[in-house]
């Protein structure tokens, strides 16, 4: 399997999570990682990335779906890019936007190392 379908498998289990409202799964994927999400400031270490998925969770948002379009290998690490959609509880798409994700490989294991996003809504 290539470094893209590894990611791409990563990224399903960080959707699984999400739809799960599972910030404990989803902090494994961000082990170490710093989160600089739009809109706010970077948030860095499990016990602060933990919190901001539990808020995220909160909003009951009902899951992600991050769309892989391109993967750059960058030896231990990989940059992934694309587009994701978030979804409410009734189903409808209440964010679009943009993501770019480094990740690197931990031990044969793909993690996420730093992720962001930004809207394309106003």
């Amino acid at each position: 399997m290539g470094v893209g379908e590894k990611i791409h498998e990563a990224s399903k289990r960080f959707q699984e999570a999400i739809r799960a409202a599972d910030a404990i799964q989803s902090l494994g994927l961000h082990e170490r990682c710093q989160d600089p999400a739009a809109w706010r400031d970077a948030v860095s270490g499990s016990g602060a990335i933990e919190r901001y998925w539990q808020s995220f969770f909160d909003q009951r948002i009902a899951g992600a779906q991050p769309k892989t379009e391109e993967v750059i290998p960058i030896g231990e690490y990989a940059l992934e890019t694309g587009p994701y959609s978030v979804f409410g509880q009734d189903g409808s798409e209440i964010d679009r936007g943009k993501i770019m994700v480094l990740w690197k490989n931990e031990g044969g294991a793909w993690k996420m190392h730093r992720d962001t996003w930004n809207s394309s809504l106003p």
